[in-house]
């Protein structure tokens, strides 16, 4: 983009004019410790950070040019933009850039489940399509303008994860990607410290419909009751294991590795394996199979997509080590639905010695914190697994909730850790889940390292 370009598209005044000419900016910067050739660099400010304070280093570092709040020059060899608001002007930047590219936006939001179904998304959609989507957890105000920064001419399809933890997150990325397709995977119990309740929680993630284009579609999980209940004028397709929705799915099989469904259409049945355990799998590629089916794939692209698919790292990664312990790591993050989902993988597994959950604690939960994490406990003492051992400050209370079978509770994982040896032995299969400030990958990382 030129630099009048960008001005114009963030209502922007440029503080040293004469400067402009016909520079044009290759790429958009946040970090100022990255290489920034010819980019254009967007000091934003956070709660403990302010990224004015690095404007006077990002010129050595490659960058013609940079926004700013403030109506100073820090350093002239950089063109100046002044902008009230750093993160509204990078948010709109991106919107105007992605109107650039005619291409279908997919969008996808929920409480648990959204990289996963983002990826399965994006497996079978390149099948037969260019597919540009995001990458990591780039799904928040500054990762998602980020994303659409590098979209293509020559895509076909974004499709983009949303995530939030206050009101008014959804709204603003949802009106700078304009979707085509948005998707709700589900409405759980993730951030309801700051939402108050399912509720609010479901009224945070309805604001995706508020960028959703005039003729666009919604997709949601039909077996959620407060999403079915909030149906509004857009076309609402719904995916589930109930044969009330659209696309849904029946004989349910369950392995270590995988799980297999007969999956109905509005358009074909057929029988196919998702190379990646749990139930919750089928959900997600009954998402996809729908998507597939929306953007004009066949049946046989869309079985392929789904064949091809990989597990993300620290998600549901199941890994034989070669100290005979099977691990889980499902360490990326946790909610109450995704603790059950992952205890419901570990109980269907086939394996002739133990299996053994170690549960950390759940963040921002706040005063539901101590009953979700009993729920969680209760859940598990009714499965048929043989230990489950806790760690931090709330996951306590998981292991109150457990009489019948072994269970221990560590304050810390440093503790835990230093008792791998006598509580895992060769052959057991151990799951390892936590929200991600936890850290349990560290867990994960110790046990590979247990000689016996």
């Amino acid at each position: 983009m030129t630099i009048q370009e960008i001005i114009n598209a963030i209502d922007g005044i440029c503080l040293n004019p004469d400067k402009i000419g016909n520079t044009l900016i290759k790429d958009i910067f946040t970090d100022s410790r990255k290489s920034l050739t010819d980019g254009l660099f967007v000091p934003l400010v956070g709660e403990s950070f302010d990224g004015h304070n690095y404007i006077n280093q990002v010129y050595d570092k490659g960058a013609l040019a940079t926004l700013s709040s403030n109506k100073e020059i820090v350093d002239d060899r950089l063109i100046t933009i002044y902008v009230p608001d750093t993160k509204v002007a990078l948010l709109a930047l991106a919107k105007y850039y992605s109107r650039k590219f005619e291409r279908c936006v997919v969008a996808i939001t929920g409480s648990v489940g959204k990289t996963t179904t983002k990826d399965m998304i994006a497996t079978v959609l390149a099948q037969k399509l260019k597919v540009h989507k995001t990458e990591g957890n780039f799904n928040n105000e500054i990762g998602l303008p980020l994303t659409l920064f590098k979209v293509k001419p020559d895509d076909d399809v974004s499709v983009l994860e949303m995530g939030m933890n206050h009101f008014g997150e959804i709204s603003n990325l949802t009106l700078t990607a304009e979707p085509d397709i948005a998707i709700i995977t589900n409405i759980g119990t993730s951030h309801i410290e700051n939402l108050g309740s399912r509720e609010g929680i479901l009224k945070a993630k309805l604001e995706i419909l508020e960028g959703l284009k005039s003729d666009g579609i919604v997709l949601i999980n039909g077996d959620e009751p407060l999403l079915t209940q909030a149906k509004g004028n857009n076309i609402w397709v719904t995916y589930g294991l109930n044969p009330s929705n659209d696309y849904y799915a029946t004989d349910i099989t369950y392995a270590s590795t995988y799980v297999e469904a007969i999956f109905y259409s509005p358009l074909a049945l057929f029988k196919l394996r998702v190379p990646a355990p749990g139930e919750h799998m089928v959900k997600n590629a009954l998402a996809a199979i729908a998507v597939g089916e929306l953007l004009g794939l066949t049946t046989t692209e869309i079985m392929d997509g789904i064949k091809s698919y990989k597990t993300g790292k620290m998600r549901m990664e199941i890994t034989e080590l070669p100290n005979q312990i099977t691990i889980i790591d499902d360490t990326y993050n946790a909610s109450v639905d995704s603790m059950v989902a992952a205890l419901k993988v570990l109980e269907n597994i086939e394996t002739n010695s133990r299996k053994i959950a170690i549960l950390g604690d759940m963040f921002e939960l706040g005063i539901y914190s101590d009953k979700l994490h009993e729920e969680v406990g209760e859940v598990a003492n009714e499965m048929n697994i043989d230990c489950v051992y806790t760690i931090g400050n709330y996951a306590q209370k998981i292991n109150q909730g457990v009489t019948t079978c072994e269970s221990e509770h560590f304050n810390t994982k440093e503790l835990c850790i230093e008792q791998l040896p006598r509580i895992i032995r060769p052959g057991d299969v151990v799951l390892i889940k936590a929200s991600r400030g936890m850290h349990l990958e560290q867990v994960v990382e110790a046990i590979g390292k247990v000689r016996y």
